[in-house]
């Protein structure tokens, strides 16, 4: 019992700190991002595992002796474990990545769009698991320009790109752009 007591504390502390390091990565708008994952996944399974963790580790600790809250431990956790999943199912599960790489010669910056419910632009960093945010852009209602290839892409210096994007399917000449402004790992 011993052991499983600290392997268990350990998963959880060791998770805890992961969670930490992403909320300051957060803070500076640098994500962990690929071009078909994104950190939305990577925090439900840190959560998850903070959660089971805890419970483990509190049963564990009472030696499954208080029935009551060893029951309500396992029942929050259990409620916790899938309200974390279905927040994870409802905004993120249907994302799509569209990704591009900024002109010859050179084609040294990638970018990846996510898009949900509205799309974010994010510049791949020099080991391309990590993203720096630079835009979002929303659709009329939800529309996914990037999946349905309704977007045009202008490079205008070597550190600025703008964005023509399709606003509203209903309206095909309903173009709006953006210009975002990005550095050079």
């Amino acid at each position: 019992m011993e052991r499983n007591f600290i392997i268990m504390l350990s998963i959880c502390l060791l998770s805890i700190l992961l969670k930490i390091i992403l909320i300051v990565l957060n803070s500076n708008s640098i994500y962990v991002q690929g071009t078909n994952f994104s950190q939305g996944i990577i925090n439900l399974t840190i959560s998850i595992a903070i959660l089971l963790s805890v419970s483990v580790t509190r049963i564990i600790m009472y030696k499954l002796k208080d029935k009551t809250l060893k029951t309500l431990t396992v029942v929050c956790a259990a409620f916790l474990i899938v309200s974390n999943f279905c927040w994870w199912l409802i905004i993120d599960s249907d994302a799509t990545y569209t990704t591009f790489h900024s002109p010859s010669p050179n084609r040294n910056e990638a970018f990846v769009v996510k898009e949900t419910r509205h799309s974010e632009v994010y510049q791949l960093l020099k080991f391309k698991l990590l993203s720096k945010k630079l835009v979002d852009i929303r659709g009329d209602d939800g529309y996914r320009m990037f999946y349905g290839d309704k977007y045009k892409l202008e490079w205008m210096d070597h550190n600025k790109l703008k964005i023509h994007y399709l606003f509203d399917p209903i309206s095909p000449d309903d173009y709006k752009d953006v210009t975002v402004t990005f550095k050079e790992y």
